[in-house]
């Protein structure tokens, strides 16, 4: 019997080795297991089917990845400027623009960055990197692309559709309250100067212009036209303002255009038609960002 026993002690043993090596195989596979995915300049990477440790140089799609639950390790600290994006990103490591040592500690199976980004060929060397050229894609298109690099194509059609159902019916209220042919101004100053923005460099533009299809000044359209914003000297500020301004001041002293005769004598500012809004957080347009943009301008507009 013993002579028995000692056998098969030894083949169940052998058994029990051979399921975890097929075992440990199959976890390593699926982690491996990559898909093709075209960047914005036309060429394929092969990027994680189902990447585990996203690093995201990139701020813009911070607040995007998250909302469709991608796992981020490593993100820009420029998401702490936003009061919504602030709390969504608590733990999580901070990388500053040229941070290419601490984005490698984090072990990242997967990079996404600006095509602007001037160490790219460096992030490759690290992991596979997704490089976005910010201009080529509007918010919606946006955010399509990212449910793309993480096969969650059918979460954000549920929100778009969400979206646009809401945000059309928001408009119409507040075309209701100001006029259809009433138009909009974005005012943002930066570095002490004044800067306009169009319909898709954020600040409230996709909201304003494209989901609610409020009307921006012809003269301004095409002043931001090519880039998408555009510097406007302050003696040219009446030029650019609609019947409505909004202006990226709230929570900051009072911008040195605010303090002029001339735009004391703006009929949008004389029609107390201007709507503070707080810079920072309005710089993005991430489904978190662009809900509270939705309801904070509505409100604004409504109150006004």
């Amino acid at each position: 019997m013993k002579k028995l026993l000692f056998p098969l002690i030894v083949l169940m043993l052998i058994l029990a080795a051979c399921g975890n090596q097929s075992d440990s195989g199959s976890n390593k596979d699926k982690k491996a297991e990559t898909k093709s995915y075209k960047l914005d300049n036309g060429k394929k990477i092969d990027i994680p089917k189902d990447p585990q440790r996203i690093a995201v140089v990139a701020p813009t799609y911070a607040g995007g990845i998250k909302y469709l639950g991608g796992k981020i390790v490593a993100v820009n600290e420029q998401v702490d400027s936003s009061k919504l994006l602030k709390d969504k990103f608590k733990g999580v490591e901070k990388i500053g623009e040229n941070d290419v040592e601490k984005v490698a500690k984090s072990k990242p199976d997967l990079i996404v960055v600006y095509s602007t980004d001037k160490n790219i060929k460096k992030y490759q060397k690290i992991a596979p990197t997704v490089v976005y050229d910010y201009g080529k894609h509007k918010y919606l298109d946006q955010q399509r692309e990212l449910g793309k690099l993480l096969g969650k194509e059918d979460k954000v059609k549920s929100w778009e559709d969400k979206w646009k159902s809401e945000t059309k019916k928001d408009g119409e209220d507040i075309k209701a309250k100001i006029g259809e042919d009433a138009t909009v101004s974005i005012f943002d100053e930066f570095d002490k100067k004044l800067y306009s923005y169009g319909p898709n460099w954020g600040r409230g533009g996709e909201v304003i212009y494209q989901a609610f299809g409020l009307k921006i000044p012809d003269k301004l359209n095409d002043l931001v036209k090519k880039e998408g914003w555009a510097e406007v000297k302050q003696e040219k500020v009446a030029d650019y303002a609609g019947d409505y301004i909004v202006s990226t001041s709230e929570g900051k002293a009072k911008p040195a255009y605010e303090k002029t005769e001339l735009w004391k004598n703006i009929p949008a500012v004389k029609n107390d038609n201007v709507i503070q809004v707080q810079a920072e957080t309005y710089w993005y347009n991430d489904p978190y960002t662009l809900e509270y943009m939705r309801k904070d301008l509505k409100e604004k507009f409504l109150n006004k």
